[in-house]
């Protein structure tokens, strides 16, 4: 049985937005992520593709995320309460605004390389995604999404450590002024970047107790 059948039985098309936002959002994060851990192999105009596709996504999920918040307002019943449709859907929006905005900060800066932190925080974030789609497909299994929320904990934690490693390694460096400015606000939109998703993990175990 699909998640489609379990979490709207009635309302379907519901699900069907929100799984098309997954979708969305996921395919930004991988792009992401081959754009910053392959960033020095790729060549100016494939980074520029990238900075596009990314930005390209966000704009559809704009659309999306408009499309389901009116059928919401026009739905009498709605399978799941409205106020937790638009929280999964709210923390999904955010997250790739966030992502957008972060990869825009990169094409602005002109980097010519990435830091091995960046690059490790890049690879967190998309095992962290990877988990949240878990945490999705299996929101009628408490025992299921308790299991992948612990691992997305864990993985909040590593995620954390890298964040305060970058940044002591780039103040103990003989860095200039400009490329630490640019460092400490990527790390920093990283880290933020990631705590949302935690905080995704968190809506959706909620969510599992409530309609388990």
């Amino acid at each position: 049985m699909d998640l489609l059948s379990v979490l709207f039985p009635k309302e379907k098309r519901f699900y069907k937005m929100i799984e098309e936002q997954a979708v969305l959002v996921g395919a930004a994060v991988e792009h992401f992520n081959t754009l910053i851990g392959k960033y020095h192999t790729l060549t100016p105009k494939k980074r520029k593709q990238l900075v596009r596709l990314i930005c390209t996504l966000e704009q559809k999920d704009d659309v999306l995320y408009t499309k389901i918040i009116r059928e919401l307002k026009s739905t009498f019943i709605t399978p799941m309460d409205r106020e937790d449709i638009q929280q999964i859907v709210g923390t999904f929006d955010s997250l790739i605004d966030l992502l957008e905005l972060l990869t825009l900060k990169i094409s602005a800066f002109n980097m010519t390389r990435m830091s091995p932190y960046f690059k490790k925080q890049a690879d967190l974030l998309s095992q962290a995604y990877t988990l949240i789609n878990k945490c999705i497909f299996s929101i009628k299994d408490e025992k299921q999404v308790e299991k992948h929320c612990i691992k997305m904990r864990v993985l909040e934690q590593e995620a954390d450590s890298v964040y305060i490693s970058g940044l002591q390694d780039m103040f103990s460096d003989s860095m200039k002024p400009i490329d630490i400015i640019k460092l400490q606000d990527l790390y920093t939109s990283m880290e933020k970047i990631i705590d949302q998703l935690n905080d995704a993990a968190l809506i959706i175990e909620n969510l599992a107790v409530k309609y388990s």
